[in-house]
């Protein structure tokens, strides 16, 4: 347990210097588009451009460990010498990037909520679908952020094990992977086997449908959509895999 939580605290030295610069830049956006609301009289707008700034952080997992791992591929000797496994070893990456991640994103929801209470407009916003927006956003964004984290991780081991081999070559074949797998997901995904492995399981899911804003009326519409519960379960067990994968190719196959 020491070591899990020494590994935690070296990953966020690593990658402290851009949860701080994002969180600052949040601050800085917030306060900024705040003013300019009070000034231009745009109701809600520091609330708006908060939703913005947190649909944006679903690239923000993927740039945090791209930045992690390139600063260990530095000097990966170093890193593939510790005792931990890779499981271990990438595992506290994606939680420390997950926890950056939150702690950016509750900074933008305690600050939209904090203008949203300082709001004067006479425009009442519908308070009882709020809810319901945040959590399809979070929801959205996570699932995203992870998605592409996972993937990402998986591209840069597979990156060092081919550089072994191939030298320069090497980016370019992980480029063409990305390519590859791209095409096959969406022409799998189109088949009868991928509509019969992945569409199962519709449940009528709420979710925001649109957003209008004018001067005299602020609404976030809703309705309920058919959601396949199947495809979340195949991604999910797809992502596993994949980094189970990771972790065997930074074990067994990166070399220094």
């Amino acid at each position: 347990m020491m070591n899990w939580s020494g590994l935690l605290r070296k990953e966020f030295r690593v990658t402290r210097t851009l949860l701080l610069g994002v969180m600052a830049f949040d601050l800085l956006v917030m306060v900024g588009f705040f003013l300019a609301s009070a000034r231009w009289e745009f109701p809600y707008l520091t609330t708006i451009i908060g939703g913005v700034l947190a649909v944006m952080h679903v690239f923000f997992l993927p740039l945090y460990l791209l930045i992690s791992l390139n600063s260990e591929g530095r000097k990966l000797h170093l890193w593939l010498h510790n005792p931990q496994s890779g499981a271990r070893l990438l595992g506290a990456k994606l939680l420390n990037g997950l926890l950056a991640l939150l702690l950016s994103l509750g900074l933008i929801g305690v600050l939209a909520l904090l203008a949203y209470s300082l709001e004067t407009s006479e425009i009442v916003f519908p308070f009882d679908n709020l809810g319901l927006l945040v959590l399809y956003i979070f929801s959205i964004i996570l699932a995203g952020a992870i998605s592409m984290g996972v993937w990402l991780t998986f591209y840069w081991t597979f990156y060092q094990v081919l550089k072994t081999y191939f030298r320069r070559w090497a980016l370019l074949l992980v480029l063409m992977l990305i390519g590859l797998v791209s095409w096959f997901g969406g022409w799998f995904s189109g088949t009868r086997l991928g509509e019969f492995v992945m569409d199962w399981g519709y449940v009528q899911f709420p979710s925001p449908l649109s957003m209008e804003v004018n001067q005299e009326v602020f609404e976030v519409s809703t309705s309920t959509v058919p959601f396949p519960i199947g495809s979340v379960i195949i991604d999910a067990i797809i992502l596993v895999v994949i980094f189970f994968i990771t972790c065997w190719l930074l074990d067994r196959k990166v070399e220094v």
